[in-house]
């Protein structure tokens, strides 16, 4: 006995299969990942802009004072130094 085919049906396309959602799923996440680190990254920036506009302040005030600042001095451009790169790295994405 053959089986013949005679339904007139037509079925619509699967539009959503399991693979091409967890795509997307990984790819929205992927963003909103990266828009986090990006607002991350700008806070470190604007720190690290702060604490060096800090250290010019103390650098430019104190200089003429005859008082040893150059310790805070270092460590407040280091410090905003380093807040920068992190920024930098966050908004870059490495």
């Amino acid at each position: 006995m053959k089986h013949s085919h005679t339904s007139t049906h037509d079925y619509p396309a699967v539009s959503g299969t399991a693979p091409e959602t967890d795509i997307s799923a990984s790819e929205n996440l992927s963003k909103e990942r990266q828009q986090r680190l990006f607002q991350q990254g700008l806070k470190w920036l604007g720190a690290g802009i702060v604490l060096m506009a800090v250290s010019f302040g103390v650098n430019f005030f104190l200089f003429d004072s005859g008082g040893s600042f150059q310790t805070s001095m270092y460590v407040l451009t280091s410090v905003g130094a380093i807040c920068i790169f992190k920024g930098l790295v966050d908004i870059l994405g490495f």
